[in-house]
């Protein structure tokens, strides 16, 4: 087994250009998904695609070579729609094939919306207090699956994902008289992902959990009209009625050299194809 193995579970919007990427630097990559055309892409660039399929139980065309890596990248959210078995049921099916292989170290893609909104919309890093609503409570779960696990493990918990097709200007476009104009923006663009996660894998930091969100917040009434001009879409509009909200820092891992290549969400890059 290469130390510089990694295998990505999850290669959608974000696993895949982290698959390409890593590829291209000399990475010994195995990515993971159900779609024949993202594991044609996969297959194109020297990563070795791999179907895999999470439900009542782990559907995976070639175990051996998915759980041939140093470390095991997870990176799958819980979707939209209900599903038979619970998120971290699924996680946890991963995650006992893995140790079954010998995969002893694994990083973990959760979520910010794991922390509590407040009216003053605090500050908060990694030991800020946690949320009890459905959403939280889901990225919780599969996170202490996550902790459980693995000898070694980290977590990584984004803001909002924006960057290539994912333009923020689409999110509320056209909307109008949305609560919550003052409440903050937390956004992370793809690139600055992608560069957190290989900061983490060159530099592991197990046992510890991260925050990654630009580390300006404009507000939603500010942000979302100009993102929506921006692609000449209607802008939506904001009542007066407040929301709750938060502004996520991410100094813990700044403090390990990280720096943002986008640190203003008002000036991310426009939208782009890939």
């Amino acid at each position: 087994m290469s130390h510089n193995a990694l295998a990505i579970t999850g290669c959608g919007w974000l696993g895949l250009e982290l698959a390409l990427q890593l590829k291209q630097q000399g990475w010994q990559v195995s990515g993971c998904s159900r779609n024949p055309e993202t594991l044609a892409t996969l297959d194109n660039a020297g990563v070795t695609p791999i179907k895999l399929d999470l439900g009542m139980a782990l559907d995976c065309d070639n175990p051996q070579a998915l759980f041939c890596c140093d470390t095991l990248l997870i990176n799958l959210p819980p979707g939209r729609h209900q599903q038979d078995n619970r998120y971290s049921d699924r996680l946890q099916l991963l995650c006992d094939a893995a140790k079954a292989h010998g995969v002893t170290q694994a990083l973990f893609v959760s979520s910010t919306a794991v922390y509590q909104d407040g009216s003053d919309y605090p500050v908060v890093d990694e030991g800020s207090p946690l949320a009890d609503n459905p959403r939280a409570l889901t990225m919780l779960d599969g996170e202490a699956v996550i902790e459980a696990s693995f000898e070694r493990w980290m977590i990584l918990r984004p803001g909002g994902l924006v960057g290539g097709q994912r333009h923020p200007g689409r999110f509320l476009a056209g909307q109008q008289h949305l609560a919550g104009a003052a409440a903050p923006v937390n956004l992370v663009h793809r690139d600055d992902v992608i560069a957190a996660i290989k900061l983490l894998l060159s530099q592991p930091q197990w046992g510890e959990i991260f925050n990654l969100a630009a580390p300006k917040w404009p507000s939603r009434g500010e942000f979302y009209p100009a993102a929506a001009l921006k692609l000449g879409l209607t802008p939506p509009s904001f009542s007066d009625q407040r929301q709750t909200g938060k502004r996520v820092s991410s100094a813990k891992l700044q403090s390990l050299g990280f720096e943002f290549s986008y640190p203003e969400p008002l000036s991310m890059p426009p939208l782009t194809n890939a």
